[in-house]
């Protein structure tokens, strides 16, 4: 097995338990909010919004610098400290008394973030062009299966053993990912970034100034705004639909892990579609798809029915990120891979960041029902989007400029 290959399968071992520790608390941060003095329903719904929105805006803030650092001293050791950072900050989590004070330790945690970015380029500095989709598409398996788990066991736990050890157990799985990575994980050679290279401006610059680019990062903040609107809230929807007060956590768990399990599914095969049709049409197919469940979830009155509405949301949303990453990794030279990913990092939460703040206010404002139907309507508007995406993979002096079908080595 080659070195790449290993380093893939550790990261991926990485990536899912770190992400089984992070999802453990998704189906119960509105109900966890209510034990510390937070009482009307339009404030926990607010106070949800914050705190599923504070992360992002940190770690908006952050990834590009992390990126450059990662570029010129090394990927694995950003991969190192973002998981050793979450893990603590989950940790500490678990003795706050005000609401305040885990929104200062979640914004802390965004800050410090960011090994997703970190670990797609890692692996996609040494692997093969022609397979950048195909392994994107396996990497984002370990998220979602990690968003399978976590869910689905995080609601039972805290059922069982009550929030706050919850959030114990997150930072230790978080730890746990962080000692896989420091065993397993070796960085390939490769060339680095002089110390004084290209910094968070540069890329920043290059980023917007290629046209395929531009439009993956606004596919990314649109797409994510649209599937994190919904997320915050999602407890307190499921709450509606006759569930006993008792096993809303429980329930919602579930609904997040079915979702999960279908982009198990459906990441892979959306990530070899995008190497052999592009990613443009598969990016479309996938937009589309995902609007109508969203659009349908508006009217469900059932358990049941949003149970199998989720599964063919999920099935969709994994093949969100596969084609957008692979577009990244195909454009950008090895050397500034870690740069480049965290600008795209950057735009990702940027859209994680808008997506609760929008999601709380409209629920507080215009009711749960109507914000499943601007989900589906952004989603809609990104398909759309797709359009202007040029399917080929190469670039010349304009990394975003198309000029064949084939990939390259690296981009100019």
């Amino acid at each position: 097995m080659m070195q790449w290959q290993k380093n893939l399968y550790a990261l991926w071992t990485a990536q899912f338990l770190a992400m089984v520790g992070l999802t453990l608390i998704a189906p119960f941060i509105p109900l966890f909010i209510g034990t510390l003095g937070v009482r009307r329903i339009e404030d926990v719904e607010r106070w949800s919004g914050l705190l599923f929105a504070a992360p992002f805006l940190a770690q908006a803030l952050m990834a590009p610098a992390w990126g450059v650092v990662g570029d010129r001293y090394g990927r694995k050791s950003m991969v190192m400290r973002a998981l050793v950072g979450i893990g603590s900050t989950n940790f500490l989590s678990a003795f706050v008394q005000r609401v305040e004070q885990l929104l200062a330790l979640r914004a802390i945690q965004g800050g410090v973030s960011g090994f997703v970015a970190a670990t797609n380029a890692l692996v996609s500095a040494s692997i093969p062009r022609d397979r950048v989709g195909a392994a994107m598409g396996f990497l984002q398996t370990s998220l979602t299966a990690g968003g399978v788990v976590g869910p689905l066991i995080g609601g039972a736990l805290a059922d069982l053993v009550g929030y706050r050890r919850v959030f114990v157990i997150n930072g230790l799985m978080c730890w746990l990912a962080a000692g896989v990575v420091l065993r397993y994980v070796r960085e390939p050679g490769g060339e680095r970034v002089p110390r004084a290279g290209p910094g968070v401006r540069a890329h920043v610059t290059s980023f917007l100034g290629s046209p395929t680019l531009r439009t993956v990062g606004l596919l990314l903040v649109a797409s994510q705004a649209a599937v994190w609107a919904i997320e915050p809230i999602f407890p307190v929807f499921v709450g509606t639909l006759g569930v006993p007060p008792d096993r809303v956590a429980t329930v919602a768990g579930a609904l997040f892990s079915v979702t999960g399990i279908a982009s198990i599914a459906g990441a892979p095969l959306w990530g070899r579609s995008s190497d052999r049709i592009g990613e443009g049409r598969v990016l479309a197919l996938v937009l589309w798809g995902a609007c109508a469940a969203y659009a349908a979830q508006a009217w469900v009155r059932s358990p049941v029915s949003l149970f199998a509405l989720r599964a063919v949301l999920g099935f969709f949303i994994g093949g969100l990120m596969p084609p957008l990453y692979a577009l990244v990794a195909r454009l950008t030279p090895p050397a500034r891979l870690g740069g480049m990913m965290g600008v795209t990092s950057s735009a990702i939460t940027a859209g994680n960041l808008a997506g609760p703040l929008l999601g709380g206010m409209l629920s507080a404002a215009i009711g749960i029902r109507p914000v499943f139907v601007v989900a589906a309507a952004m989603l809609a508007i990104s398909a759309l989007g797709t359009r202007g995406l040029v399917p080929e993979r190469a670039g010349g002096g304009d990394p975003g400029a198309a000029r064949g079908p084939r990939p390259r080595q690296e981009a100019e």
